[in-house]
Order: C-alpha cells, then sequence, then structure tokens
C-alpha cells in the first residue's frame, strides 16, 4: 500500500503545477511563459547555491542553517527579482507573476515528485507520505507565489528597497526553521509565516489593481 501512496505523492509533485499553471491561465489569461522562464532559472540557482553550501561548516547545526537559509534567500528571491525586473519586462501583469511563482515551485515540486516515485519497492517510506506531500505542496505553494506577487508589487511600487529585503529574509527564516526546530514546532512555523506572507501577498495584489498593474 505504501507504494501505491508513493506513486500518488510522485505524480501530484509532478503533475499538479501544471495543473495549476493552466487552470490560472483559463481563469485569468496569465501568460504560459514566466512559469517555464522560473522553472529554467531554478536549475542554476539551486545548482550553484548547492555548491556553495557544500562548502558550509557543519560542526554547528545551528549555524549551518542560518547559513543556509540565507544562502538560498538571497539566491531564489533575489533571481526572481533579477528576473522579473529586467528579463521578463513585457509581462508586467500582477497575473504573471502568480504563474512566475507557480513555475518556481514546481520545479521545487519536480526533485520531490521523482523522490517519491525512487522510494517506491525500498520499503522506506514513512505511512503518511502521501499526507505529508499534499500538506507540503500546498505550503509550498502559498510560500513561492505570495513571496513572487510581493517582490512583483515592490517592483511595480517602486519598493524595492523593503520588497526584496523583507522577502529574503522570511525565505531564511523558512528555510533555516526546517533544521533547528523538531517537526512540529517548525510545522507550526510554517503555517505562521504563510499566514503573514499570504495576508502580505494579497494586500499587494490589491493595491495593483488596474491602472496600476499596467
Amino acid at each position: 500500500m505504501t507504494d501505491i501512496y508513493c506513486l500518488i505523492a510522485g505524480l501530484l509533485n509532478l503533475l499538479l503545477p501544471a495543473v495549476l499553471v493552466i487552470f490560472w491561465h483559463k481563469r485569468t489569461g496569465a501568460r504560459f511563459l514566466p512559469a517555464f522562464a522560473a522553472f529554467a532559472v531554478c536549475l542554476p540557482v539551486f545548482i550553484i547555491g548547492s555548491a556553495i553550501r557544500s562548502g558550509f561548516d557543519r560542526s554547528s547545526p545551528i549555524a549551518f542553517y542560518i547559513q543556509q537559509g540565507l544562502l538560498f534567500g538571497i539566491f531564489e528571491e533575489g533571481a526572481k527579482y533579477l528576473v522579473l525586473r529586467y528579463l521578463l519586462t513585457s509581462y508586467d501583469s500582477r497575473k504573471d507573476a502568480v504563474t512566475y511563482g507557480i513555475g518556481h515551485g514546481a520545479y521545487e515540486e519536480f526533485g520531490c515528485g521523482l523522490a517519491c516515485l525512487g522510494l517506491m519497492g525500498t520499503g522506506k517510506a514513512a505511512s503518511d507520505i502521501l499526507l505529508y506531500q499534499i500538506l507540503s505542496i500546498a505550503e509550498g505553494t502559498v510560500f513561492v507565489v505570495s513571496l513572487t506577487v510581493i517582490i512583483f508589487y515592490g517592483i511595480s511600487m517602486e519598493k524595492n528597497i523593503v520588497t526584496l529585503p523583507a522577502a529574503i529574509l522570511v525565505h531564511a527564516v523558512s528555510n533555516a526553521s526546517v533544521g533547528i526546530f523538531i517537526e512540529p514546532v517548525s510545522i507550526v512555523l510554517w503555517i505562521i509565516i504563510d499566514i503573514g506572507i499570504g495576508c502580505a501577498a494579497w494586500r499587494c495584489w490589491k493595491a495593483m489593481e488596474p491602472p496600476y498593474e499596467e
């Protein structure tokens, strides 16, 4: 039965982002390219980030996870800012920012999906893998889309001096908490962070209503 859960969890990770992008396109008319751009940008970002992380001193776990959080916070949110600000200049709608966020999350979920499928037949998967992956996909999607909207808001409203450092800090704290705190505590922190940035992203979304997003 666990293998079936692994299969379902893997397929959800692999296919759900594409379903979300198509649904968002049908619902709002948002364009597809930002999702593909985000997925492509994540590849070098994570490769370089992982290479740098491999040189970190692991003798102090807390210091290691704090450094890791800051590293990927800077790399991931910085890459979002650079791409949205300087490359996808024609994609200047808040709806396209959401598509970019889904594409960014798709890269991370792609890796999780392959990992879930790789556990099939090994007997190493936990019995709650499917539930955990469903919650992880939901949390991860809210997290990346919210931070992307906040960064896009900063670009649109010329408030990058506030929004970009805030996004990096939130990302760093969320990333570091996974390693520093035991799972029940880290899950509570994830929920609190997601609620906070979700509310902030919604306020940013509303502030960019036409004609400001044009």
